[in-house]
């Protein structure tokens, strides 16, 4: 892979069958209930803590119980890209995922929102944390339906305020979808598979894989500096909405508006950024960031050339 070396899943076959009990004390509490496979994937993961096995470890345990087909592992740091730790993609879905990814979608990805606001453990899916108008947005269109995924699971698993890593679970099998079941039996373990990560990586640190600092990310100073030298302050909080997927509806909820007021300023945004699309707006935005320097501090806009500042 062209990113970081990845640890293929190789030879593991997951058996389709439910747990009976969906409690964590009925998952390792009564050996007539218990699925065994749960019990024997738990236990794999426990010996391979502390060792280059454990991320392929704790995957198959999650793979096994959402019969997803595919995993993706990365730690989010404030202030700094997402490390990758883990993935079991082949290289065409790397370059069609992990790659944009890392570059610069992670920006806009629901469960990165998700990581920067709440604290703690949790199983959390694509439906409950993404806004009303993710599958309409550009970025969903440009970027996410390209990964040829059709459900997404994420655990999210706190390392602190300012740290957490997530483990997201795929299916690229439009025949497959979380079971109501599978997530519960997922969060049911979600203590289990949390403490192991803590274990496993108690010092989680914004470095390489290889110890190397790495380079403080410039990307979201650049996202949260994008259009303020063309828009007001409040007119950039929409836009930042806006390519993460939010409605005018949607947009009014967070910012305590209501969407006749979020539209008119949708409007003047428009305007002043002489665009007539989101897709217009979603194009700029990507173009922008290709051109800002590594320490830039400016709005990325300013490092356009074809794009001119109107007066704000």
């Amino acid at each position: 892979m062209t990113v970081f070396q990845s640890l293929v899943l190789e030879g593991e076959s997951r058996r389709l069958e439910q747990p009976a009990d969906l409690s964590i004390g009925g998952l390792l509490g009564t050996a007539a209930l218990v699925d065994q496979e749960v019990l024997r994937l738990i236990a794999d993961a426990i010996a391979a803590v502390g060792s280059s096995e454990f991320p392929a470890a704790i995957a198959r345990l999650c793979l096994h119980v959402t019969h997803f087909d595919s995993a993706f592992m990365c730690a989010f740091f404030a202030g700094h890209k997402p490390l990758p730790i883990y993935s079991d993609l082949n290289e065409e879905q790397d370059r069609r995922t992990v790659i944009p990814y890392l570059g610069f979608a992670y920006l806009l990805d629901p469960f990165y929102e998700l990581s920067s606001q709440l604290a703690g453990d949790r199983v959390v899916g694509l439906n409950d944390c993404a806004p009303d108008d993710f599958r309409s947005s550009d970025y969903y269109r440009m970027f996410y339906a390209d990964t040829g995924l059709s459900d997404e699971l994420g655990v999210l698993v706190s390392f602190g305020a300012d740290a957490s890593v997530l483990i997201s679970l795929g299916s690229r099998d439009e025949r497959i979808h979380c079971s109501a079941r599978a997530k519960a039996t997922l969060g049911a373990l979600v203590d289990v598979i949390a403490n192991l990560c803590r274990q496993n990586w108690p010092r989680l640190a914004p470095t390489s894989q290889n110890g190397l600092p790495r380079r403080d990310n410039h990307l979201e100073k650049a996202f949260e500096m994008f259009g303020t030298s063309v828009l007001s302050n409040r007119e950039s909080e929409i836009v930042r909405l806006i390519l993460k997927g939010h409605s005018s509806k949607s947009t009014a909820r967070v910012l305590g508006n209501s969407p006749e007021t979020v539209k008119v300023h949708r409007k003047r945004i428009y305007a002043k950024m002489r665009i007539a699309s989101q897709g217009e707006l979603f194009s700029i935005f990507l173009r922008a960031l290709s051109c800002m320097p590594p320490d830039g501090q400016d709005d990325p806009l300013v490092y356009l050339e074809d794009f001119s500042t109107p007066t704000k």
